[in-house]
């Protein structure tokens, strides 16, 4: 049985989590973006040392600095999605309250 304590814990986790939400999850949208940059930058590079534009492009993937970026879009998809995990979590909570509030006014 979820208290009512619980419940408003779940509700104002939910209603507190809003903007941290929304900022992890434009965080990987703008990571996302920056792919195409950093592929760019890196091809400039890479065409000075590579003939064929196979190898420029093999050269630009493993780069330093896409691994950089691999590193960091991955570990923003991880926030953004911890933090859409914890939201979904305490929605259980809160509809698990709302069940057995039903529950108990049936019965």
């Amino acid at each position: 049985m979820i208290t009512q304590d619980r419940m408003e814990m779940a509700l104002t986790y939910i209603a507190e989590s809003d903007q941290d939400a929304a900022t992890k999850f434009a965080a990987v949208k703008l990571i996302e973006k920056h792919e195409k940059i950093v592929k760019a930058l890196g091809m400039v590079d890479a065409r000075k040392m590579h003939n064929t534009i196979a190898d420029a492009d093999a050269a630009v993937y493993r780069s330093p600095q896409y691994a950089d970026w691999v590193n960091k879009y991955e570990n923003a998809i991880a926030d953004s999605k911890l933090a859409e995990n914890k939201r979904d979590f305490e929605r259980i909570i809160w509809e698990t309250w709302r069940t057995e509030q039903a529950n108990i006014r049936r019965s």
